[in-house]
């Protein structure tokens, strides 16, 4: 089998375009499916599910899935082309296996769905211990029935505040800081068929992600990231992923990183044991020189595309393209040195307001170092929590710990918010 991806014709999937770049302005990519629509620079055509229903909307996991029936029209378009198929997820999925078995001539799903996999994927609480058997610091925690929650005791064993986290939530959804009984009944009656939940001591206001690639005889580290989260002028709650930053990880102790990178060797080993092959990230809470892991993600990343761009300028290979060599089978020839720094940071503008049909909107950059991407499209209907925009930076965009804006990022979002304009969908009112 192969290992170089020009032997290929590339299927990209993905919540929006740019979040499999480089393999969606690569040669070999013939199709790119995702919910959002707007790639950028992408050259394949392209199908989105926001093209398709005229909405706009947080999607998840799989939904793209409703896609794959449209490809085969598009490769009838295309040129005669008799090299096989790889469709490359952001992570493999039953769903995603079934959808391509009707297009034509050979077709491999790119990634693994293995059940322990699967758990490592769905599951906080198995993470967590897992984690802990292999020694790697995490939080202090204890798993409670729902009905079994008691405010006095968690804030007595875990402090004020701590973080109450539902075992399959992705993506910060289902993460909530508590500071009194009243944001813990809060949570529970927000998610009532949640029936445990995992309560864990809070960590520190920084989180870094360090991600790698698992190959079948090792593991490659990449440079770390500081995670913005719980930006609520972008419309992210507390724990919620809203962006990356890998120049602001250059603020963490030299000996808090080489601490960060050895367990995540530990884990990536670990994953290659039970199975998964490609990339994987761990999220770390960083306080002073202590650190904590709180979960791992044995898939793409949203900051993979990223890294894979600052890889690329730095003239090494893109993850994502080490990503789909491994699952490939390549082995890893030479782990390489120590992750040198790079640079680079993106933000995801969620939207806030009521939903409505966009009649207006800017889609230019809003500063000379400051890109804005993948805007929704004029008639498309916003729906609250849908990406709106992209903020795409060679700077940092967010405040060293991610958890606040810039000032001059401040000011250049209300700019763009400010030309969002919707024909409301209640009586036409605008908004």
């Amino acid at each position: 089998m192969s290992w170089q991806l020009e032997d290929y014709r590339l299927v990209t999937a993905s919540a929006y375009p740019g979040m499999m770049a480089p393999l969606t302005d690569h040669p070999s990519c013939v199709c790119v499916l995702s919910g959002d629509s707007g790639g950028g620079s992408v050259a394949a055509p392209t199908l989105s599910l926001e093209e398709l229903d005229g909405v706009r909307r947080r999607w998840r996991f799989g939904d793209v899935a409703r896609l794959a029936d449209f490809v085969p029209k598009v490769l009838a378009g295309s040129a005669p082309d008799d090299r096989p198929m790889l469709l490359v997820p952001p992570r493999s999925s039953a769903a995603w296996q079934a959808a391509a078995l009707a297009w034509p001539g050979r077709v491999q799903v790119v990634g693994t769905d293995r059940p322990r996999v699967r758990a490592i994927a769905e599951d906080k609480v198995y993470v967590r211990e897992q984690l802990e058997r292999l020694g790697v610091p995490v939080p202090q925690a204890v798993v409670v029935a729902a009905d079994q929650i008691d405010f006095r005791e968690h804030a007595r064993l875990l402090d004020l505040p701590f973080v109450l986290q539902a075992p399959e939530g992705a993506g910060g959804q289902g993460t909530y800081l508590i500071h009194a009984k009243e944001d813990l009944y809060e949570a529970i009656t927000r998610h009532p068929h949640v029936e445990r939940w995992l309560a864990s001591r809070y960590c520190g206001d920084i989180t870094i992600n360090v991600a790698g690639v698992v190959h079948r005889d090792g593991v490659q580290l990449f440079p770390a990231s500081v995670q913005s989260s719980g930006i609520a002028s972008v419309g992210s709650g507390f724990g919620a992923y809203c962006g990356s930053d890998f120049g602001a990880a250059t603020t963490i102790a030299a000996a808090v990183l080489q601490q960060a990178h050895h367990h995540a060797g530990q884990i990536g080993q670990w994953l290659r044991e039970e199975g998964h092959l490609g990339l994987f990230g761990a999220d770390i809470a960083v306080s002073g020189d202590h650190l904590a892991f709180l979960e791992v993600n044995p898939r793409i990343q949203g900051s993979s595309w990223l890294l894979s761009r600052a890889q690329r300028e730095l003239r090494r290979k893109p993850c994502l393209e080490q990503h789909v060599q491994a699952l490939l089978g390549q082995p890893l020839a030479d782990p390489g040195p120590e992750p040198v720094a790079v640079g680079g940071s993106h933000l995801l503008v969620r939207w806030t307001g009521p939903q409505g049909i966009v009649r207006s909107v800017a889609t230019q950059s809003v500063a000379a170092d400051v890109a804005i991407t993948a805007a929704p499209r004029l008639g498309t209907v916003l729906m609250p929590g849908a990406i709106v925009a992209r903020l795409e930076s060679p700077h940092s965009l967010a405040a060293p710990d991610g958890r606040s804006l810039l000032p001059e990022t401040e000011s250049r979002l209300r700019s763009f918010l400010a030309s969002v304009e919707l024909a409301g969908s209640a009586g036409g009112q605008d908004n």
